[in-house]
């Protein structure tokens, strides 16, 4: 089997905590031609002596000020040379033996990305909370509304990243999501595989931003599907229920060729509909209720018809409305 070259980056801020297991995670492997890249934006913690111990058999490293996670891995990209790609951080580690897996699945298939599964597990009690892979649904468009997305066992080819721009510097927390979306847009999912195997370890602790930060998150994710949205030409009430605070700042414009606009609204009208009924967004509504008879995917109960009601007729006793519209 030939080994094409794997390039990790792990970007590191005051984790020394954890970052020996990163690294080691890493290092142990003993894949036959791995480049391993850390960029830390000048820790105050002991991470810089944990770096240290290793640095003999790290390809680089350095440690200075830089303007968050994102900066950090379009630093480390920059310094890699390898065919695949994927950032490892601080905090998480690789199951033994996962680079092998994954240069075997590129070896095997014409493919830009493999994913794997990633454990997903609680810190305070080392328990298991979820298992998950990156999921691709039956469509394109399907696939960035469900946006089930695993980075941690998400490998590209790195000449696809670079091809894509690098990493949004604009962005401090779905970095990954909005790759993936950049990918998926431009070039569809024919080309990502799934295996079945655990890849990486991924630790959710009181520090951590997936725990910490959940409400910027969602706010970046929105201005996301807002420019989504506005970028392909949809009516103002589907934007509506994505409007943020800030705009999303793109690299570049994105291209969208592989996206077909209805069925992405379609989509999205499924998946938000009762959130934004929720939210009393009575215009986004009409336009997600609309679109998902007409798609055939609307089915008859009570709440559907309580919906339809407050939506189209709004409070006005329903034996009334019919009595005088009869």
């Amino acid at each position: 089997m030939k080994f094409p070259k794997i390039s990790i980056v792990t970007p590191s801020f005051n984790q020394g905590k954890y970052i020996e297991q990163t690294i080691l995670s890493i290092l142990d492997q003993n894949y036959p031609n791995l480049e391993y890249i850390i960029i830390d934006g000048g820790s105050t913690d002991n991470t810089i002596a944990v770096i240290k111990k290793y640095a003999n058999r790290i390809t680089y490293w350095v440690s200075e000020k830089d303007k968050g996670q994102s900066d950090a891995l379009n630093k480390g990209l920059a310094k890699c040379t390898g065919d695949i790609f994927n950032w490892i951080n601080s905090d998480d580690y690789l199951e033994p033996g996962a680079l092998l897996k994954i240069a075997d699945a590129f070896a095997q298939t014409n493919s830009d990305i493999v994913c794997g599964y990633s454990r997903i597990f609680s810190e305070s009690s080392s328990l298991e909370v979820l298992r998950h892979r990156t999921e691709i649904f039956y469509t394109t468009e399907e696939t960035l509304v469900q946006q089930r997305i695993n980075q941690q066992g998400m490998f590209y080819k790195l000449s696809v990243i670079k091809s894509l721009g690098g990493i949004n510097n604009n962005l401090h927390f779905i970095m990954d999501l909005e790759l993936w979306f950049r990918y998926l847009c431009t070039k569809g999912q024919s080309k990502m595989v799934l295996i079945d195997d655990l890849i990486g370890h991924f630790r959710i602790h009181d520090d951590s931003k997936t725990g910490a930060q959940e409400k910027r998150f969602r706010s970046e994710e929105r201005e996301m599907w807002h420019y989504i949205l506005q970028s392909i030409k949809v009516d103002k009430e589907w934007m509506s229920f994505f409007a943020a605070k800030e705009n999303y700042i793109p690299l570049k414009n994105w291209d969208f060729h592989q996206i077909e606009r209805k069925l992405l609204v379609t989509h999205i009208g499924e998946k938000y509909l009762d959130d934004a009924y929720r939210a009393g967004n009575i215009a986004f509504c009409k336009k997600a209720y609309c679109e998902l008879y007409k798609a055939g995917k609307l089915y008859i109960s009570i709440q559907n018809v309580a919906m339809f009601v407050k939506i189209f007729i709004g409070d006005i006793p329903l034996r009334k409305y019919i009595k005088n519209h009869v």
